[in-house]
């Protein structure tokens, strides 16, 4: 197979319906599911070795750029913390045959707040997403 490399670009990024891809500054759907425990049995054949069944453990992993007008990402996020709501992350949107979706539920989180002066003012914040995001190709 030949090599195929493409530059991050343009996502489209909702929490609860409403748009916030222009907010994001970078994102990883991050996959943390452990393996699970391997366990053995006394089973002549060999057949007696398997992995124990884990819980899925994916979070929404972003940095935005902070936008505290009324309806903004942190205005949103500190007027919603601890709450669940559904997203929907679209990756390679306009290219066909890449175009990639998850969608889910996460938590929300309040944003942490502050920093250096006269830097633009941008924060991290990690979603639990609650089970396993659905992956498809729209």
């Amino acid at each position: 197979m030949t090599v195929n490399q493409r530059r991050l670009k343009v996502i489209q990024f909702t929490l609860a319906g409403t748009a916030y891809d222009c907010q994001v500054k970078s994102w990883a759907m991050t996959n943390s599911t452990p393996l699970g425990d391997k366990q053995f049995s006394f089973c002549a054949d060999g057949t007696g070795e398997f992995r124990e069944e884990t819980d899925p453990d994916y979070s929404l992993d972003l940095t935005f750029w902070a936008d505290w007008r009324a309806g903004g990402i942190n205005d949103y996020l500190t007027l919603n913390d601890q709450v669940t709501v559904a997203f929907q992350l679209d990756h390679h949107p306009f290219v066909v045959g890449e175009h990639v979706r998850w969608v889910g539920t996460c938590q929300l989180r309040a944003p942490n707040v502050g920093g250096e002066p006269r830097v633009t003012e941008q924060f991290e914040t990690s979603f639990p997403v609650i089970g396993k995001p659905t992956y498809s190709r729209p």
